[in-house]
């Protein structure tokens, strides 16, 4: 196996191990109150271990369908720059607890590349750019999280209605509260297992795009998907928590009648996106969801720490496609 395959391959458990590190799904129930923190992340592990098992196959051929234009002849070099932008900017953002979004970094990093390959050959830099491709996963950046606001008010009204024609005094509001946890769990676990086939796509794609070029083949590939899955999990289960933590507390105490809202939103729209092979952000999703629901019982989140996380979707873009530039220059001059 020729070395640069090697490294691709090593950089998309980088990769998975980023995005498990950078995925915050299980704060609804640790901000609830329905799980621990200790308990939430190695759930949350196992569940995204299992998602990208048996639901990555959509959103990874879509991912590996390449989003640069037919003039790009899409190398080896592009895919180690895009891989290692990517997670560079992963790991950085979830050792400082903030969530963002790894589609973003994704297609940063192709625009990173392809601006770079346009001065290298002289070519047009519109034609570097398959812009079809490109406007479908924009359009679900902005579609999803407005969805997910929306969704999370209209379930919040459902839920309100419900807690008042089920509660008579405090003792039924508790017990009430009590059943609900139960049912958070349902939800968040259909979430859970749908973010890691839908985010471990942005892995699995590069090994995708290498068995359609004949470097691998689907044996190796079907190895490489478990051994993707257990990375992501490790990443969620020992740097993940940090993420999770913050987020659980952004938004205030929630109380699981207020925390479902959020959760059968979010779940519901990462579940069809799945399915559907459309690459989502499910951190954007979860806290518009969250927005939503605090907003329906008059709190706002925390300033600081909302600022904190808009500052860090807006940069990643930038960021990515900057890294991805440079990585891709230094291999060409060197290689």
């Amino acid at each position: 196996m020729d070395w640069v395959i090697i490294i691709l391959i090593i950089l998309a458990f980088a990769l998975a191990f980023g995005i498990g590190s950078n995925d915050e799904t299980m704060a609804n129930v640790v901000g609830s109150g329905s799980l621990k923190l200790k308990r939430a992340v190695i759930l949350g592990g196992v569940l995204a271990f299992l998602g990208v098992i048996f639901l990555s196959g959509n959103v990874g051929k879509t991912i590996g369908a390449s989003l640069l234009g037919d003039s790009v002849n899409y190398n080896s070099f592009m895919m180690i720059a895009i891989l290692l932008s990517t997670s560079i900017r992963l790991i950085i953002s979830s050792k400082s607890s903030v969530p963002i979004s790894t589609t973003h970094s994704i297609v940063g990093s192709i625009f990173g590349i392809s601006f770079v390959w346009a001065i290298s050959t002289g070519e047009n830099y519109f034609l570097s750019i398959n812009w079809v491709k490109i406007s479908e996963v924009v359009l679900g950046w902005f579609i999803s999280p407005i969805l997910g606001f929306f969704g999370a008010i209209a379930m919040q009204l459902i839920i309100k209605r419900f807690m008042k024609y089920r509660s008579a005094g405090l003792l039924e509001v508790e017990s009430t509260e009590k059943y609900l946890q139960y049912v958070i769990l349902t939800f968040v676990c259909i979430n859970q297992i749908s973010r890691g086939g839908n985010d471990s796509a942005n892995a699995l794609g590069v090994l995708i795009g290498l068995m359609r070029s004949d470097d691998l083949t689907q044996e190796v590939v079907t190895i490489l998907t478990f051994i993707i899955g257990l990375m992501l999990m490790t990443g969620l289960i020992f740097v993940g928590k940090n993420v999770i933590k913050n987020i659980s507390t952004t938004t205030g105490k929630m109380r699981p009648s207020d925390s479902l809202s959020a959760e059968v939103s979010t779940s519901m729209i990462m579940l069809g996106a799945t399915i559907l092979g459309l690459p989502v952000s499910g951190s954007h999703i979860l806290i518009f969801g969250l927005i939503g629901s605090a907003r329906m019982k008059g709190e706002k989140p925390d300033r600081k720490s909302f600022r904190r996380m808009v500052s860090s979707w807006f940069l990643t873009f930038p960021v990515a496609a900057i890294l991805s530039a440079v990585i891709y220059s230094v291999l060409l001059f060197f290689f």
